[in-house]
């Protein structure tokens, strides 16, 4: 057996011992498992944020995922927090090209008479990667958190395929071996 399907394997056995959440404050509290990130936030959901529209999303995903046990949830959970994080910075990269865009219009209509809207966007772009590193930044805690997306949801993926072999394997003696012509027997020690 890989040292991955072990390992999913250890977490299948050890989330069967737990029962999860018995109070609506330790529900809440569980609910924010492993869903922080040291690059942004001490909890998924900022200030400025809709706590309501992240519980839709939330359930969104259990509602896809349809989480068979206590580390599928916690899986599908932590892709939901991800997945919201991404969003918060595609807008945080909006947000920082339409201020820059705002910044330039004064200069690039004295420069730039008949300017399209891929070129205004161009030269915030390259005013915010020459200037700043917040632009870099952005897209570099964007990086990170889509390979954080996609490795849990990997381990999720691999979680249900190790759970699915299990299920199929067969619980019964192997029919090979209960079946072998007499040529195959050893021989009669009479």
């Amino acid at each position: 057996m890989s040292s991955s399907l072990r390992k999913i394997e250890s977490c299948r056995i050890n989330g069967a011992k737990s029962h999860g959440a018995h109070t609506d404050q330790a529900r809440q509290a569980s609910a924010l498992n492993a869903v922080t990130h040291g690059l942004t936030a001490q909890t998924v959901i900022i200030q400025n944020e809709s706590e309501d529209e992240f519980e839709v999303e939330l359930q969104s995903y259990l509602d896809h995922f349809r989480p068979q046990d206590i580390p599928e949830e916690r899986l599908v959970r932590q892709l939901a927090a991800v997945g919201w994080r991404l969003a918060r910075y595609a807008g945080v990269e909006s947000g920082l090209l339409d201020n820059k865009m705002d910044e330039q219009t004064k200069w690039r209509d004295e420069k730039h008479k008949n300017i399209s809207d891929r070129e205004r966007v161009a030269l915030a772009f390259e005013s915010l990667a020459d200037d700043g590193n917040s632009l870099a930044l952005v897209m570099r805690y964007q990086a990170r958190l889509q390979h954080d997306f996609q490795k849990i949801l990997k381990s999720l993926y691999q979680m249900r395929a190790t759970r699915t072999a299990e299920v199929k394997l067969p619980n019964g003696a192997n029919p090979i071996f209960e079946h072998a012509s007499d040529e195959e027997s050893p021989p009669n020690s009479d």
